[in-house]
């Protein structure tokens, strides 16, 4: 990308390193599917309300997870974190 379209298109430059802040949001992508935890507080409202105590979505559902999962190693998410899979953490 030119100078001219980094001034044009600030957003779309490359990003060399992810601020911890962002890191710590990945890892819960890759750990969870999400990125706030679903606190037992939450949970127990849900159960208050006669719903399900978590969603249906990768907190319940492994194969939304696992599908999750499979978007960030595609789209190399995993590797500006240096997300180690065998050990299930980043290498940082």
């Amino acid at each position: 990308m030119s100078d001219d379209e980094v001034r044009l298109y600030p957003w779309r430059k490359a990003v060399k390193t992810l601020p911890d802040s962002v890191k710590i949001q990945i890892v819960n992508l890759i750990k969870m599917g999400h990125v706030p935890q679903l606190s037992g507080s939450r949970e127990d409202a849900r159960e208050k309300l006669g719903i399900d105590r978590a969603p249906p979505t990768a907190y319940k559902d492994k194969s939304a997870l696992l599908e999750i999962q499979q978007l960030i190693k595609e789209s190399g998410l995993d590797e500006k974190i240096a997300w180690n899979w065998r050990k299930g953490k980043p290498d940082y």
